[in-house]
């Protein structure tokens, strides 16, 4: 009689000392895979970009659409000053600069819209902006240039003006090609459009 007790309680002990041992190698393995999920979940934010054409109260601002880095870059090193008008849903960039090797002043422009009215404002600003170019002015399409796409050479500045639209997100860009030389050929367009798109 006195034995059993004793071996009630060695079993109940021994039964204790699994179950927490099976809790506890259980338990470690959810712990693992919330871990592995907060990574995730905190690194998709890093690569997504601020403004992704739904969030109309976004600002984006010109540093993230072209940094200054990469600004030298295209021009350069091309000495600039910057005018930012950068509200929710819309950022407009105008580089202003003296090439290196002129002596007249010239811009670099771009303008990202992903606001609710983008696209409408966007193919506005287009009509308008097209209606008082030349008459012999010509407009291209560039293949593999965002959903749609326009551009021509404006007169007599001889500026680049390109009007690029992907989804619901819109860009224009006004630009020298002749003092860019990575945006002088359609491919470079491409390109850099698409680095901007991926920005906001």
């Amino acid at each position: 009689m006195i034995k059993t007790p004793y071996l009630i309680v060695a079993l109940s002990i021994l039964a204790l000392t699994l179950s927490t041992l099976a809790c506890g190698s259980s338990s470690s393995q959810p712990v693992e895979e919330q871990s592995g999920q907060s990574v995730s979940a905190t690194e998709a934010p890093v690569s997504e970009p601020a403004g992704n054409g739904s969030d109309a109260s976004a600002t984006i601002p010109c540093a993230q659409l072209i940094s200054p880095d990469e600004m030298n870059l295209l021009l350069n090193n091309a000495p600039t000053t910057l005018s930012e008008n950068v509200y929710p849903g819309t950022s407009t960039c105008t580089w202003q600069y003296t090439p290196i090797d002129g002596t007249s002043q010239s811009f670099f422009q771009v303008q990202a819209d992903f606001n609710d009215t983008a696209v409408v404002s966007w193919e506005a600003a287009r009509q308008t902006e097209f209606n008082n170019e030349a008459s012999d002015t010509v407009v291209v399409s560039i293949p593999g240039l965002g959903d749609e796409n326009y551009t021509w050479v404006s007169q007599p500045s001889n500026m680049r003006v390109v009007y690029v639209r992907k989804g619901d997100k819109t860009l224009i860009m006004r630009f020298e090609p002749q003092e860019i030389l990575f945006l002088q050929t359609e491919s470079g367009i491409i390109d850099y459009a698409d680095r901007i798109f991926n920005r906001y």
